[in-house]
């Protein structure tokens, strides 16, 4: 992937303020930087995991200044499925994985992080599918039901809301892109209990 291509993904992810001109509910759309990837990812990716969207306030996956759930949770659960420790997001990087949220901006209801609404989470779908085509990933995992439900929006796939149903199943999702006809497995996070 050339560097422009997800430069240009990313500005104008940076740019939109298309749910702040139609007043989508929770969703804030920052006035400075928005949170992204620190990198761009390296091609073809052989996990890309899909979150829901940064956080309004506190610790981010890509923000190692900080300590953060989802990154620590991520790190701890490769070591199990891949036998494979990884310490920063660069060698999680350099080991084929990557990670972007469905949303692009925070939701926040009383000053606390909410859940995007259906709304938010269909106008950011193609900037998805735009990350998506760019890394070229091999496997696709949505990290809960907000990022499956997009991605079955976006792919037109019936999928069960029930996550105890759609945990069940691997879903196979075919594109065509610059390199030609592109198969993902889309799997849902099976979390453990």
């Amino acid at each position: 992937m050339a560097i422009t291509e997800w430069q240009v993904i990313q500005q104008a992810i940076q740019t939109c303020r298309h749910c702040e001109t139609e007043q989508v509910p929770y969703l804030k759309v920052p006035r400075g930087q928005k949170r992204k990837p620190s990198s761009r990812p390296v091609r073809p990716v052989r996990l890309y995991f899909v979150s829901v969207a940064p956080p309004w306030g506190g610790a981010y996956f890509w923000d190692e200044t900080k300590r953060d759930a989802v990154r620590e949770g991520l790190f701890t659960a490769l070591i199990s499925a891949v036998g494979m420790k990884i310490r920063n997001c660069d060698e999680f990087i350099a080991n084929s994985f990557f990670l972007s949220p469905a949303v692009k901006c925070p939701s926040m209801c009383k000053e606390k992080d909410h859940a995007p609404s259906r709304q938010a989470i269909r106008y950011c779908q193609n900037f998805l599918l735009d990350e998506l085509l760019a890394a070229q990933p091999e496997r696709i995992l949505a990290l809960g039901k907000v990022p499956f439900e997009s991605l079955c929006d976006r792919f037109n796939l019936r999928a069960s809301k029930k996550v105890s149903e759609f945990r069940k199943e691997i879903w196979r999702v075919r594109l065509r892109g610059e390199g030609g006809s592109v198969e993902w497995n889309l799997f849902p996070w099976k979390q453990s209990k």
